[in-house]
């Protein structure tokens, strides 16, 4: 983790809350790290992903439940993927498409598939923007627009009709 963030062993040892000698022995293989440490080490490093500008990331949705989408002709599941130069572009683009698409358990992956926002987090960092948003347009928080959120996390459509008209940018 050090490493890959850059952090030299003391830094490292701090945010662990461990010596400067314990990472160094886990750094040189003389001793194994211990899995709960590198447990904290993964969380630490997936936390640090979710920077705005990181980057590149892809956006990974569907339309609608798989019980939806299996209602096609051809019986396939429809996933989207989209490239984004970093974060910020794909977060905004969740928030975008949930105003116009019932999407069902979207997710943003880093270039080796690992996610970096995904359930939970990824819905309250959606209510955050929306909330600023609204702030900044001088509306009121619409608990519609949150329940519709928590709505496609939980794998259930918001509505039994598809919102979107015209492409979705």
């Amino acid at each position: 983790m050090a490493k890959k963030l850059g952090l030299n062993q003391v830094v490292a040892g701090e945010m662990l809350g461990l010596s400067r000698g314990a990472v160094q022995y886990w750094e040189s293989d003389l001793r194994p790290v211990p899995r709960a440490v590198e447990l904290t080490c993964q969380e630490l490093l997936r936390r640090w992903k979710q920077r705005p500008e990181y980057g590149p990331v892809t956006l990974l949705y569907s339309g609608g439940p798989a019980s939806l989408v299996d209602s096609r002709p051809s019986g396939d599941l429809v996933l989207r993927c989209e490239p984004h130069p970093d974060n910020e572009s794909a977060l905004r683009r969740v928030v975008r498409l949930s105003e116009t698409v019932n999407l069902f358990m979207p997710l943003i992956v880093d270039d080796d598939g690992t996610a970096v926002w995904a359930g939970p987090e990824l819905l309250h960092e959606c209510e955050e923007r929306k909330s600023a948003i609204r702030k900044q347009s001088g509306l009121k928080p619409s608990r519609s627009d949150a329940a519709g959120l928590s709505d496609f996390f939980r794998g259930l459509s918001p509505s039994a009709v598809t919102k979107p008209t015209g492409p979705a940018n």
